[in-house]
């Protein structure tokens, strides 16, 4: 009986890390007129089992920023879609950047808000593509975690970029504040290291982070989205922990099997 019940144990505890997931699908979808004329359509999708309440999205457009009406409750399975026509007309052809970041609750007395995190990008009449491109990587060193990033720039111009980092709220970088900009000859990589920490109500585990790319060139937009992660507490996140703890409920099935097969043949003997 006692493996029984540790068995049972083992197997919910993977779905207990699966409840604490975001819960909110955040999408977007743009239209450009000949003009320039910007119009976003954003989708908000509850995608867990309880209702999301105060839910409060906000556009960061290129260079500006937008607010959404606050969404007082969203139920499960339920999809609202709002209409957005504050990002500035575009003038130059290419792409251009698009982040939206949703704060909201699984419940009304919740003291500290969970944050969806979305980037996307929409081109005004050529979708060019950003020949700077790199990578984030995140490192634990002494109890303080840091952001070692590398870009690359693949074409044979130079290029002048701005960079925007973009981390949810509770995580804080030193040393990059708002806009940077590199400078990137033809074929240079460049790494740089950006030292993070973390408010006092933040919670362990895996946060998102996005370095957004921009610059210009003979009259055209270029835009990029570099992808990565932060981790404070444990070394595992949600994702990786799923994973070991299925195995070891799998190991637990198996010696259990193993134990009651035994069992039936000394009772039979």
């Amino acid at each position: 009986m006692r493996l029984q019940l540790l068995l049972v144990l083992v197997l919910m505890i993977p779905l207990a890390v699966h409840a604490n997931e975001n819960s909110l699908e955040v999408s977007t979808k743009s239209q450009v007129d000949d003009q320039g004329e910007v119009t976003v359509f954003l989708t908000l999708k509850n995608i867990g089992q309880q209702p999301l309440f105060g839910i409060h999205p906000m556009f960061h457009f290129h260079h500006t920023n937008s607010m959404m009406p606050m969404i007082p409750e969203l139920g499960p399975g339920k999809t609202v879609v709002l209409e957005n026509n504050d990002h500035p007309a575009v003038v130059r052809v290419g792409r251009y950047p698009l982040v939206v970041m949703a704060h909201y609750k699984n419940h009304q007395d919740q003291t500290v808000p969970f944050t969806a995190l979305h980037t996307d990008s929409f081109y005004y009449r050529e979708p060019l593509v950003s020949a700077v491109e790199g990578q984030i990587e995140s490192v634990v060193e002494s109890g303080r975690s840091f952001l070692k990033v590398l870009l690359q720039n693949n074409s044979a111009a130079l290029k002048n970029v701005r960079m925007m980092l973009l981390l949810p709220p509770g995580v804080i970088a030193e040393k990059f504040k708002g806009m940077m900009g590199i400078t990137l000859r033809s074929g240079e990589k460049k790494y740089f290291e950006v030292p993070v920490k973390r408010s006092a109500e933040s919670l362990d585990g895996s946060y998102p982070v996005h370095l957004m790319l921009e610059y210009g060139e003979t009259l055209k937009h270029y835009t990029g989205n570099i992808r990565g992660k932060i981790q404070f507490g444990s070394m595992l996140d949600p994702t990786t922990l799923r994973f070991h703890l299925m195995v070891i409920a799998l190991m637990s099935l198996g010696l259990y099997m193993v134990y009651r097969r035994k069992r039936k043949r000394v009772i039979n003997t």
